[in-house]
C-alpha cells in the first residue's frame, strides 16, 4: 500500500481558519503532498504553514507563467483575473506536471474546507485513502468522490471540523430524476429563478415536508427557495498522474483534451460549506463579482445576504434557516435517511486539538513553472 502516493492542490484565499486543520488532517489521512496556492491571501494563512515540510507554497500561477500551457489553459488564460475557477483549475494542471516529476500516483483539487472520506468511519491513519487507491484498477484515470455537505447544529463553532457531524445523504436514483428533469426545465428557457423554484419544489414533494428550505432575506423579506443542496451536487476527483496529460481540468473534474478519461466513484468529499454564520458572512463577502451572477440563484441570493446584512442579522437568518438545531428534527432526519453521521473525522480534530505542531522547515519558495526540465512548477 506505501507504495501508492497523492497529493492534494489547494487554490486559497482567507483560509487561516479551516486551512491547517484540513492539511493536518489529510497528512495524517497518508498524504504525500500538498500543494499550496495563494490567491490574494491577506489573514496570515501563509505563516500558518510554515511547520509542514510536506507542503510547498507560491502565489497562483500568472498568465506569464503558463506560456508553455496546453491550448485548453490558453482558451481560458483571458479570465485569468476575473474568475477563481480559472485560476484553480490551472494550478491544478501545474500541480499534476510538479506531482508526475515526484513519482506521486493521483491528484485531487481540494477547498480548504472539504476532506476526503473513503466511506469507513474507522480512525483516521496513514492508510484511510491509500487502501482505497490501492483498489482502483489500472484502467482507470478519475476517481469521482460525490460530496457530502456538512449540516451545521449551531449558529457557531469554535472547531468547524470537530463540530460538524452531520452530513446530508446522497440519493442517486432521486437526483437522476431531478436532475434530468430539471435540465429539461432550463433547455425550454426556464430563468434561474424558476429553476431555483422548481428545485424547492421538487425536494418537498420528494421528502413529504421533512427538509423545509423557505428562507427569507433578513431586511426585504423576499423569499429565496432552495432545493437539497445548498452548496455544489456533484464531486471532487482524484486523477491518475499518469495519464494526466490527456485530459483538461474543470474545477470539479477532469475532462476529455486528447481522449475522456475512465472513471468510477469511490468515497465522498466532506464539504463543510456553511459550518455557521461567521464562516458563512466570510465566504460570501469575499467572493468575486461571478458569484452575483443570477445564473447560480441560490448562491446569488445568500450572497447579497452576507454583503447587504449586519453580522447580527446574518446570524439570525443563518439560525433560522441553515443550521438544523432542533434535536428532534435532527433524529427524524437520520432515522428517515436524509442526514448521515459521521464521527472519525471529529474525533480525529478532538484527539489533534491542544497538540503543538511539529516544527519543521517549510517549502515555501516560489518555483517558475515555465521552463521546461525545471526544478519544480509549484
Amino acid at each position: 500500500m506505501s507504495s501508492v502516493r497523492f497529493a492534494i492542490s489547494y487554490t486559497v484565499k482567507d483560509e487561516s481558519r479551516m486551512l491547517p486543520a484540513a492539511i493536518d488532517y489529510h497528512l495524517a489521512a497518508g498524504c504525500s503532498r500538498i500543494y499550496v496556492f495563494w490567491d490574494g491571501t491577506s489573514d496570515g494563512s501563509d505563516l500558518l504553514l510554515s511547520a509542514y515540510p510536506s507542503v510547498i507554497a507560491r502565489n497562483s500561477i500568472t498568465p506569464d507563467e503558463a506560456a508553455d500551457a496546453p491550448q485548453w489553459i490558453t482558451k481560458i488564460l483571458p479570465w485569468w483575473d476575473v474568475d477563481m475557477d480559472v485560476r484553480k483549475c490551472i494550478n491544478a494542471y501545474y500541480a499534476a506536471r510538479s506531482a508526475a516529476r515526484e513519482g506521486i500516483d493521483w491528484l485531487i483539487s481540494l477547498d480548504a474546507d472539504e476532506l476526503i472520506w473513503m466511506e469507513n468511519d474507522s480512525p483516521i491513519n496513514q492508510d484511510s485513502v491509500v487502501r482505497q487507491l490501492c483498489r482502483v484498477p489500472d484502467n482507470i484515470d478519475q476517481l469521482l468522490l460525490p460530496n457530502l455537505d456538512s449540516v451545521a447544529t449551531s449558529g457557531e463553532s469554535k472547531s468547524p471540523f470537530s463540530d460538524c457531524v452531520y452530513f446530508m445523504n446522497r440519493f442517486p436514483a432521486t437526483e437522476f430524476v431531478w436532475r434530468s428533469s430539471r435540465a429539461l426545465l432550463i433547455r425550454i428557457g426556464g430563468s434561474p429563478e424558476l429553476v431555483a423554484w422548481y428545485d424547492y419544489f421538487f425536494y418537498q414533494v420528494r421528502f413529504a415536508g421533512a427538509l423545509p428550505r423557505l428562507m427569507r432575506e433578513p431586511k426585504s423579506r423576499r423569499r429565496i427557495p432552495a432545493g437539497y443542496f445548498l452548496g455544489y451536487s456533484s464531486y471532487k476527483s482524484f486523477i491518475r498522474i499518469a495519464t494526466f496529460s490527456n485530459f483538461k481540468f474543470a474545477t470539479h473534474r477532469w475532462m476529455r483534451d486528447v481522449r475522456a478519461p475512465r472513471t468510477m466513484a469511490l468515497g465522498n468529499v466532506l464539504h463543510y460549506d456553511m459550518p455557521d454564520a461567521a464562516y458563512f458572512a466570510a465566504k460570501f463577502r469575499k467572493r468575486q463579482e461571478g458569484i452575483l451572477q443570477k445564473f447560480f440563484y441560490l448562491r446569488y441570493r445568500l450572497a447579497l445576504v452576507a454583503r447587504n446584512c449586519s453580522d447580527s442579522e446574518i446570524k439570525e437568518f443563518f439560525d433560522d434557516y441553515i443550521a438544523i438545531r432542533e434535536p428532534a428534527r435532527i433524529a427524524r432526519l437520520e432515522s428517515k435517511g436524509i442526514l448521515l453521521r459521521i464521527d472519525a473525522v471529529a474525533d480525529f480534530m478532538k484527539g489533534r486539538q491542544g497538540d503543538a505542531v511539529l516544527a519543521r522547515p517549510s517549502i515555501m519558495a516560489p518555483i517558475a513553472p515555465s521552463c521546461t526540465g525545471c526544478e519544480g512548477d509549484v
